[in-house]
């Protein structure tokens, strides 16, 4: 069975990455109120479709994540090593980048933003 895009993600990324303070998954909860002191990355559904069309049937389904990194205030990591790393640790195992956004400063907060879209393709093995 298949998990979804964004637990495949999540459980790719989680304990992984020492300035990354906390992990949701398809929205920050409201209760989350420290938004300038950590850095929070977000995951979320952008692609999850059919794929590979052979013999009137699919064979593959695509799927892909959105993950947005919001910078903690006073980030001392060095912001594309840590990213690099993370665009490496999904490569490594079989998604791509589809789009890597440039860094935005929102104008609220003045937290540092960055963008990736992932994605990757699944088989389907015969009999499902």
């Amino acid at each position: 069975m298949m998990e979804l895009p964004v637990f495949q993600a999540l459980d790719l990324i989680n304990g992984k990455f020492d300035w990354i303070d906390e992990i949701y998954t398809d929205s920050i909860p409201e209760e989350e109120s420290d938004y300038e002191g950590k850095t929070i990355c977000l995951i979320t559904e952008w692609l999850n479709e059919p794929t590979y069309y052979a013999n009137h049937t699919f064979k593959g389904w695509t799927v892909g994540v959105e993950i947005q990194i919001f910078y903690k205030l006073d980030n001392d990591v060095s912001t594309l090593d840590g990213e690099q790393a993370l665009a490496r640790l999904f490569v490594d195992d079989n998604w791509t980048v589809e789009q890597s956004k440039n860094h935005i400063k929102d104008p609220d907060t003045k937290q540092v933003t960055k963008v990736f879209y992932f994605a990757k393709d699944e088989i389907i093995k015969e009999g499902n």
